[in-house]
Order: C-alpha cells, then structure tokens, then sequence
C-alpha cells in the first residue's frame, strides 16, 4: 500500500492523502481521480509519503479510484515550482497545479440514479419520492442523471432526497467519471513565416551577450536585467542567447506580455530555431494549445514563446527564461492563483540554476532597484541600433489649446505633425488608454452620468453596435439620449479608440486606417494578420490601445501621438507616475528606428508631472532615482511587500461587515506576534462597485514575506468563499 499526497483540483487551501494499492512504478507526478465528498475530481500527486509520517487516523484515507496517465505530466522542478506558487501568492494547491496543465482536461463525474427493480411494493413514501421514483420509471434503463431528475422534476433538495430513497434500497446512486486521453494529436498552428537574416552585434550589444553566455556556461542561477533604450537591439541578444543555451543542451522560454507581440518576435526566432519552436498563449484554440503543450512535453522543440502562462512549459532542463518588456502588469494574473509570471520565472531558473534575463527600455521600479543592491546584474544598451537618434517628444498643455481642433481630441500641432507625416508617406500612430467610442454619457444641466448597474462605473459607448457597455462586468444597453434625471439632451463625452477612428477618418479619409484593441481583434488569426499588414505598409494610420505601445519594430513608423496620457496620471494608484513614465517612453520608442529619427506629441493638461517631464526628455536614470526615494519615504515596493484585502458583496453593508472581521483577523494576529505592518484601511476599494458587488479594501505593507503569507491564510482560512479577495503583491490597488 503506497500513501500519496494530492492537490486536488478545487479550491482548497490543503494537500490531502490517499491511498493506493496499484503496482505503479512512480506515483508522483500523474494524475489521478480521488473521491473529495460525495463526487470525484481529478488531482495530481505531488508527493508519496512514507507510513511513519501519517499524522492522520489510516482507516480515515480514502482509495484513489483511478490513475489516469501511464507517464508522468509534471517532472520534479515544476511540482516544487508549483508547491512556491502555491506559498507565496497564498493559493489553493489545486488551482496551481490545475493552472499549470490547463491543457490537459479534467474528469468530469456524473451521478446516475438508477430505480431498484427487485423492490416490489414502496410505502410510506414522501410526494418527492414518489416523484423520483415516478420519473425514473418512465426513463430508459429506469435511470437518469441526478441533474436531469432535478431539472425535470424541479426537486431543489434532490441530493437529500435521493440519499433517503438509497437508505430505503429504492434506488442505487452510481458516480461515472471520465476523463480524456491525452492524445498524440498534430495540430496545425499557424506561426507566419521565419525573418531569416544574419544578426550581427555592435559592441554594447556583445558586450550584454558574453556576460548572459558566461552565466549559461557556468550552470549557476543569475538574474540579468538588460535596461536598453528603444530600438537598441534586445531581441538580437535574446536570440544569441538562446542559441547558445540550446546547443549546451538546455531548453529555453521567451516571454511577451501581449499575444499581440508574438507574430514579430516569432518571426525573428524561427528564422534561426526553423521548427523546434513552439507557441503557447490563450489565444489558441484547446486543441492547439494541447498540441504544442505535447510537442513542448514530448522534446520536439528547444523554444517556446508564449505569454504569461508558457513560464510553466514542461520543459525537463530549461537554462534560459526571457522575460520581455519585464514591467508590464499583464504579466500578472487577476484570477486565482494570482501570480506574477516575472516572478515565478526568477524563482523556475533560481530552482533550475539557469539565467533569466529581464529586459526592457523602461524597467519595473522594483526590477531597477535589484540591480541598486547587487541582487541582479544591470546589463545597458544605451544606444539604438546603427546609432539612430530617438525621436523628438512635444509635450503639449492642453490648459492652452483654444480649439483642440473642434473636435476635442486632436491639437493643432497633433493634427500638423499628423499631416507631416502623411505627406512624408510614413506611418503613423495614434495612443488612447480606452476602447469604445464615447468614455461616458454626459449632462450638461444636471450632472448625470449614465453608468453601469453592476459596477457604479461610466459606461462606454461603442458606436459600431450602438450599445453602451461596461469594459469590467460586460453589461450593455440601448445608448440614452435624454437625460433621465432632468430631461434634457445628453451628450456623449471623452474619448475611445472608436472616436479617434471616427474622426481620424474625416481628416484622412483616403488613408488606411486600422484599429487595434480587445475589441477588433477576437479572431486567432487576426494578429498575424494585423501585424503583416503593418508591416507591408498596408496601414497608414495605426489606432489603439496599450497593445500597440510595446514590443513591435515597423521602420516606416515615424509618428505618434498620445491622445491624453491624464487617464493613466490620474489613477489612485501609487505606481500612476512610473505607468505615465512607461508609456510615453515606450510609444515614443515604436517611432523613428528606419531613416528618420520621428517625433511624438504627448497631450496632457499636467505637463509639469515629473513622469511627464522625464519621459519627454529621456532623463531615465533621474526618474527611477526619484521614484526609488518616494517609494522608500512612504514605504511602498520595493521596500515592502503588499498585501490586499478585499471584501465584496451585492449588499453594501455586508462587505463592510466582512471587512471589518478580516480587520480583526489581522490585528489579531499582529498583536499576538508583535509584527511591524503598516496598515491602510478598510476603506471603500477606488473601483467601489464592481460586477454589482461593493467592495472594501485593506492594504497592509510590511517587509517580511513571511508574516505576510501567515496573514493571508489566516484570512482565508477563516473567511473563506469568493467574498475575500486575498492579492499577494498587486499591481495596481484598484
């Protein structure tokens, strides 16, 4: 008998034991399915444990029912990188380790009642019963599934039911379970075609390339952060780099933050990988993305570029993990488990004692200040590529435009340069921080702003399906265009990428213009696509969101124009300044990388904003040492950990009340272990209502990871449910 420790794949804080007799070779690693309850599940064995460490009553294991793989579906390193996942970011085991095989499908269990045809008389029946048995003598085989007896019968208490019928020996209650194979199924995924060009370095960038290739050469666990401006050549490094760790026999894994940037860099690693690569992001389909997750298993690739959920490819021996554009928040996930993909790349490679290399123009604070503390080696590129100069950044106060082009969103000098670059037969592009057409429904006389029934937030209105929505919930309705508060006309106000089109058509109307944001571009398909007609000039005018601000390289791109960077200044969030920062810098580094150095207007009613000022003036060492000194001052990362607490319900004064016992759970625990943890809160979370659920916020801020976690699953140990959010280092406090 072998005993067995399983992350089962439900939210549940414990790793449970089982059972088995079975004559496997090696448990860990396989799935299995386990009675949790009254149903099964499947869960994944992480451990087998010795006899003597039982701390539990024997007789109280349950059997495992079923081990479904012949091979195992994680190795070693992955389990142990799972099992850090799960202490760190204060996760359920289960949906870390269900994350991490998302591909792989689960087992799904149906319970079938089946009648007891050797019962000959029934008495003394209640009129549930006899409905049951009534349905199920009507039904083929006289049985049925447990759902299909409580919708067609409409019994709401039909588990408790036929658990009397069972007692009675009335009815038998079988549990089927299934779950697929794991076949060895191609699939075609559509990966464009290989740039093949020879990559020839200048010295900065060999410089960077023999520190990476002697930390690979040393099998020694390094974090490099390789701070390059825009267009100084990463993705070169990138790829000497991973060619030098693939011919030591290792494995490697890029990381972009956007699915939208995976068709260029692609295009550049397969002209030197050819077909051992491999894709892996949300956008493929399940089939897809089961197939490259095989090829990635099987060892028929040496390079998976993927989004945030490729750091846990099942690579056996990965040396190298890149993370591009290091700071962006996509690389955080908003569901449990609430990971943090740059993270849990240092961590793979600190397990594996492999390199990761972090790379960015415009670095997380924290990612700098590493490098401040010899915690990670800074590598710089401070120079573009062929020493191309970087593009002119105008800042214009929006305070001083009179006529901001009768149209509210383009100034005269957006609209001169617009023109300059049209007639240069250059590229342009156009940044707006929200999709949709109008930003919100507004009246003039009284003040009312149409907003979403769910959340309390303004609804958007998309012009192309004539709806107002809601860009967090989904909501939609008709657009309104009388006031209902006072009658009068309402006026559609604030800007979109819709409205930006809209109106960029009637200045240009001969030119191509294209939209990119969440909306447009649904299908597949639709980034390789969009991406090819850029690149063959087949679009003059580029409008989007923040996927478009990072990441691609189009030499015909010689403008940009920042509609109005106030949307993300003016976020209650202590990281505003250094995404303003971020932005500006990155939008203005998609311009001038062919033979003209571009120019970039950056629109703002703030031009005095330090992000602002350093930005426009590339002053970027200024900038993170002034952040670094704010962050020190109010104790904000990288000087503390965060931790955020949020209550949420559909009654107001229940999330408060919930709020106000997660705070007592808190001081609780702080006072009996005399920890130092600044406090903020319960106060009402700055996205108050959300999903018609108002919500609280605590915010505790400490330096000690330990005390932390001890906290987080206190609170979630005791509260536990959807109610309570519990965030291990957010990106944002919203």
């Amino acid at each position: 008998m072998k005993y067995l420790n399983v992350a089962v794949f439900s939210n549940i804080e414990n790793i449970l034991t089982y059972k088995s007799d079975a004559q496997e070779t090696t448990f860990v690693g396989k799935r299995v399915i386990v009675p949790l309850g009254n149903k099964y599940v499947t869960g994944i064995v992480i451990e087998e444990i010795i006899e003597e460490k039982i701390t539990i009553q024997k007789s109280k294991i349950k059997d495992i029912k079923e081990i479904i793989d012949d091979e195992t579906v994680l190795g070693g390193d992955l389990i142990k990188l799972g099992l850090w996942v799960t202490d760190y970011y204060v996760s359920a085991p289960g949906i870390v380790f269900s994350t991490m095989l998302a591909p792989l499908s689960k087992a799904k269990t149906k319970t079938k009642i089946v009648l007891n045809t050797s019962i000959v008389e029934i008495q003394n029946l209640s009129e549930k019963e006899k409905t049951i048995i009534d349905f199920l003598k009507k039904c083929r085989k006289q049985s049925a599934n447990l759902k299909d007896i409580e919708k067609k019968t409409g019994i709401k208490d039909i588990t408790k039911i036929t658990k009397q019928l069972k007692e009675k020996n009335i009815i038998n209650i079988e549990n089927i379970t299934k779950v697929k194979d794991i076949k060895e199924e191609t699939v075609d995924v559509y990966k464009g075609e290989a740039l093949v060009k020879d990559i020839v370095l200048n010295d900065e960038q060999n410089a960077a390339l023999q520190k990476i290739q002697s930390a690979i050469e040393a099998d020694k666990f390094k974090v490099f952060l390789l701070m390059g401006i825009t267009g100084s050549g990463k993705t070169e490094i990138y790829i000497k780099a991973a060619e030098h760790t693939v011919n030591k026999g290792k494995k490697v894994i890029v990381l972009v933050p956007e699915i939208f940037l995976t068709p260029q860099i692609l295009e550049r690693f397969k002209g030197v990988f050819k077909e051992r690569i491999a894709v892996y992001h949300s956008g493929l389909g399940d089939k897809q993305r089961l197939s490259e997750w095989l090829r990635i298993k099987n060892n028929q690739v040496d390079v998976v570029i993927g989004t945030r959920s490729a750091v846990f490819a099942p690579f056996e021996n990965v040396g190298l993990i890149v993370v591009d554009e290091e700071f962006d928040t996509s690389y955080k996930q908003e569901n449990d488990p609430r990971y943090n993909a740059r993270e849990v790349a240092v961590m793979r490679m600190f397990m594996s004692r492999g390199v990761a290399v972090l790379g960015s123009a415009t670095p997380s604070v924290e990612s700098y200040y590493n490098t401040q503390i010899n915690k990670y080696e800074l590598l710089q590129l401070k120079n573009r590529v062929n020493n191309k100069p970087l593009p002119e950044i105008v800042v214009v106060d929006l305070k001083y435009e009179k006529d901001v082009s009768k149209n509210f969103i383009f100034s005269n000098e957006l609209v001169k340069q617009i023109n300059w670059a049209m007639d240069e037969n250059d590229q342009a592009i156009l940044f707006i921080n929200r999709r949709g057409f109008s930003s919100y429904i507004f009246c003039f006389n009284c003040g009312y702003v149409e907003k979403c029934v769910n959340c309390d937030i303004p609804l958007v209105y998309h012009k192309d399906i004539t709806k107002m929505k809601c860009h967090y919930c989904g909501f939609e309705k008709e657009p309104v265009m009388i006031c209902p508060k006072c009658g009068k006309q309402i006026f559609f106000k604030g800007t979109g990428t819709q409205k930006v089109e809209d109106v960029i058509k009637k200045f240009f109307p001969d030119k191509n213009i294209l939209r990119v944001d969440i909306d447009s571009m649904q299908d597949k398909k639709s980034y390789f696509e969009v991406y090819n007609k850029i690149k063959n000039k087949k679009i003059d005018i580029l409008v989007g969101t923040q996927m478009i601000a990072k990441g691609f390289d189009f030499p015909e791109m010689n403008f940009a124009g920042i509609i109005n960077i106030d949307t993300v200044l003016n976020l209650p969030d202590f990281r505003s300044e250094e995404r303003v920062f971020q932005l500006i810098t990155q939008v203005a580094g998609r311009i001038g990388r062919g033979d003209k150095p571009g120019i970039v207007v950056v629109q703002t009613y703030r031009p005095e904003c330090m992000a602002v000022k350093y930005a426009s003036t590339y002053n970027i060492e200024e900038f993170y040492k002034n952040q670094i000194e704010l962050r020190k001052q109010f104790k904000y990362p990288p000087f503390s950990i965060i931790l955020q607490i949020i209550s949420q319900d559909k009654n107001q004064q229940n999330s408060f009340e919930k709020i106000k016992k997660v705070k007592s759970i808190i001081d609780n625990i702080i006072n009996k272990n005399n920890y130092k943890i600044s406090i903020l809160g319960p106060s009402p979370a700055p996205l108050f209502r959300l999903r018609n659920k108002y919500r609280y916020s605590i915010i505790l801020k400490c330096n000690n990871s330990d005390e932390i976690k001890k906290i987080g699953r206190a609170v979630k140990k005791q509260r536990r449910g959807n109610d309570i959010l519990v965030i291990v280092s957010p990106v944002n406090t919203l």
